[in-house]
């Protein structure tokens, strides 16, 4: 049992900015071993799927064909506001799909090839540079612990750990959240890319490497792709009002869907937010369980929603192995689960999205009380016994 603290690593007084896991165990080596043994005997490539490149042909034709019915059929403006809806829920899933796995490396064996998809990411408003530093660094290596993920930070306007230092306002966030997730991606692309680019951090622990000229030059084209995209060409072929409207509207779209997704797998009172311990700071579990503990499934049977979210609903297979493609993750997760069953690691999934929105949403109003105490809630797991239970064995 927690109660309310602040977190070790934001209370020291010079920033922590890695940490090492001291935790000794098998279940990293067996888990990996058997993943391959079984993608070896199916013939399953880790990387450079069929399906995946029809995939990406869908989901930009997607975003495209919405872009340009926009600019060029003159539609009445409640036809563009659909569309701008559809070009919004159309670039979450180019950046679910094609933007995450290539800047994982787990789009294709070939460098320029992820490089080239990764792109992707820059047209719809990220920054590959900052991504890889904030998603796959820092949140793959030390997830749901304070101070050292980024994943977990909001800017002050929301409290994503029982360890973040509390304020009055929390106690409403389990209501205003999808006001502050919509605004996430403008957030992103007006204001954050630009003070990381400038200052090279986003909080005190979070201190970006100094970018090349090629990173520099990636940048600025990105920034100026998205100047055009989103602003210059809606002006042009839009009536102005409609145009910024419009611009918006896609925004707040993407925005809502892409952090909802996100923080479904990890800001959940029914995971481990792990807080280090001695001098200097170290995580006592092994890397690999830490992963596991500090993550969430959910609707792994809902087909539609694992095909849009790029298989981020499989957050555990993701998190063991992220330079594989998305696509194998329905097809390795009963080994995984097995294998977590057999060295007692708590496996978690919500069967369907609505059961895992509702926890979440649960989980804000827990985070935002004034003395928030860490105890795993049981509720769900009453409901689905193969959630937060550790085998016998």
């Amino acid at each position: 049992m927690i109660l309310h603290s602040k977190s070790v690593l934001k209370s020291l007084p010079q920033p922590v900015e890695a940490l090492k896991f001291r935790g000794a165990s098998d279940f990293r080596r067996e888990v990996t071993a058997r993943v391959e043994v079984y993608l070896a005997d199916n013939g399953l490539p880790t990387r450079d799927l069929a399906a995946m490149y029809r995939k990406t042909a869908i989901v930009v034709a997607w975003w495209l064909g919405s872009y340009l019915l926009i600019l060029l059929t003159g539609l009445p403006w409640w036809g563009n506001a659909l569309l701008w809806v559809s070009f919004g829920m159309a670039a979450a899933g180019v950046g679910f799909t094609v933007m995450h796995d290539a800047n994982h490396s787990g789009y294709s064996n070939s460098t320029r090839l992820n490089d080239l998809m990764s792109w992707s990411g820059e047209i719809i408003g990220l920054s590959s540079f900052i991504w890889r530093q904030q998603h796959n660094v820092w949140h793959h290596t030390y997830t749901n612990i304070s101070g050292l993920d980024e994943g977990l930070e909001a800017d002050g306007t929301m409290r994503w750990s029982p360890y973040d230092e509390w304020r009055p306002i929390y106690k409403l966030q389990h209501i205003y959240w999808p006001v502050i997730y919509a605004l996430s991606a403008a957030s992103l692309v007006l204001v954050r890319n630009y003070k990381v680019y400038f200052t090279g951090t986003n909080g005190r622990t979070f201190r970006y490497p100094t970018m090349s000229r090629s990173d520099k030059l990636v940048f600025w084209t990105g920034r100026l792709i998205n100047l055009a995209i989103y602003f210059l060409l809606p002006l042009i072929f839009l009536p102005w009002w409609q145009a910024l409207i419009g611009v918006a509207l896609g925004m707040l779209t993407a925005g809502l869907i892409m952090a909802t997704v996100l923080q479904l797998a990890h800001v959940m009172a029914t995971v481990e937010f792990p807080e280090p311990a001695g001098e200097p700071p170290y995580v006592a579990g092994e890397w690999a369980i830490h992963q596991v503990e500090s993550t969430i499934n959910f609707a792994p049977d809902n087909r539609l929603l694992n095909w849009y979210v790029g298989g981020l609903n499989y957050q555990i297979e993701h998190h063991l192995f992220p330079r594989m493609c998305h696509i194998n993750y329905p097809k390795i997760a009963p080994i995984v689960k097995q294998a977590c069953r057999e060295f007692g690691v708590t496996y978690r999934v919500y069967p369907t999205f609505s059961e895992a929105l509702t926890e979440h949403v649960s989980s804000l109003r827990w985070l935002g009380q004034p003395s928030c105490i860490k105890e795993r809630p049981t509720a769900v797991e009453r409901q689905h016994p193969q959630i937060g239970q550790r085998s016998p064995e």
